[in-house]
């Protein structure tokens, strides 16, 4: 079948809106109608060319969408179902998943490096190319295929637009304070980069009970975003003290970044690598950080949970006024203008950025 998608090319250079073709639903496998995809600072690493993948590749992987079509042997799911996507359908069976890390499975792995799905193939293609895809999904598309595990069921009463928000970044930041850093009733807990996985952060650690959540951003229109969605304070990263916090989660990935996070913790506190650090970054301790303070080091991919499991808890907070959706998004574009999605957000946009296709 045919559908139209935005593909990157190249660091630099505009995606060209086209139309590729699509192969139908294998077994296991659905078709999904895309109603919106988010950009995600994983596909602006791309855009940065600070990540490299093969090309031509379709970005995008948090999105919501319909089920048209499901291949032979998939239940649980029907054509009309709402699903929003998961980057990580696991396989069940290597060693990640048997040990409890469905997110680090090793065929998903592989296909994300590769840009390809976890069995190795990409089901797109354009004037007999191959198209490859972004985080194994591939979502800045009218109609994508994945496997049915990759297509978590949505509730009647979440809003497409919103649950775009939630196949990534808010699976990411809620799961991060919650699951990783552990963060209990009463702590003070420091958030560095307030972009869309930092705003998550900040309503997990508001979920969590934390007293004190400081969001430290250099960008003014983030910090007042951060403040909206439950931050006791927002700064300028240059104003964070050094050990103020029970715990610290970086959201950005960078060496700076990280060093902050590990400044600001108290001895004996916990510190999350959260973001997506570009390709290079290097992270430099003091020994004495581990040794004499006895701080905790630890990183949080996806939330740290298996998404099927996470994502009724997420719900759940989102139907009961706990966590807001609405509140983190930014202004939406249609497919024909995905150019102009991506440039507000390198721009630094305080909300997530959408791309939103016709029914």
């Amino acid at each position: 079948m045919k559908t139209r998608a935005a593909l990157f090319h190249a660091p630099g250079a505009q995606l060209e809106l086209c139309e590729i073709e699509l192969e139908e639903p294998r077994a296991g496998d659905v078709l999904v109608r895309m109603a919106a995809t988010g950009v995600c600072g994983s596909d602006l690493h791309l855009v940065r060319g600070e990540w490299t993948r093969p090309t031509p590749m379709v970005l995008g992987h948090e999105g919501a969408g319909v089920i048209e079509a499901v291949g032979d042997g998939v239940e649980g799911h029907a054509p009309g179902d709402r699903v929003l996507l998961s980057w990580a359908p696991s396989c069940g069976e290597c060693l990640p998943c048997r040990t409890g890390r469905p997110v680090a499975c090793a065929p998903l792995r592989a296909g994300v490096s590769a840009g390809t799905l976890p069995d190795g193939t990409t089901r797109m293609s354009a004037d007999g190319r191959t198209v490859y895809r972004m985080t194994a999904i591939g979502a800045l598309a009218e109609r994508i295929v994945v496997p049915a595990n990759a297509a978590l069921p949505l509730p009647d009463d979440i809003e497409l637009d919103h649950a775009a928000l939630v196949g990534c970044a808010a699976l990411t930041g809620v799961g991060a304070a919650l699951h990783r850093a552990h963060i209990t009733p009463g702590a003070s807990v420091l958030v560095v980069g307030a972009g869309g996985v930092g705003q998550f952060c900040v309503q997990g650690a508001r979920i969590a009970g934390a007293q004190r959540i400081v969001a430290a951003d250099p960008l003014p229109g983030r910090r007042e975003q951060a403040l909206r969605l439950g931050a006791t304070e927002a700064v300028d990263p240059a104003e964070v003290g050094t050990g103020e916090f029970d715990s610290a989660l970086d959201a950005v990935g960078g060496s700076e970044t990280f060093a902050l996070a590990v400044k600001a913790t108290r001895g004996g506190g916990t510190v999350v690598a959260v973001g997506m650090p570009a390709a290079g970054v290097r992270y430099e301790l003091e020994p004495a950080q581990l040794t004499n303070e006895e701080k905790v080091l630890t990183g949080s991919l996806y939330g740290s949970e298996d998404p099927a499991v996470a994502l009724p808890a997420v719900l759940d907070h989102v139907r009961h006024g706990r966590l807001d959706l609405a509140g983190a998004l930014g202004p939406s574009f249609p497919l024909e203008q995905a150019n102009e999605a991506v440039e507000t957000a390198l721009a630094g946009e305080p909300g997530r950025v959408l791309v939103t296709m016709a029914a």
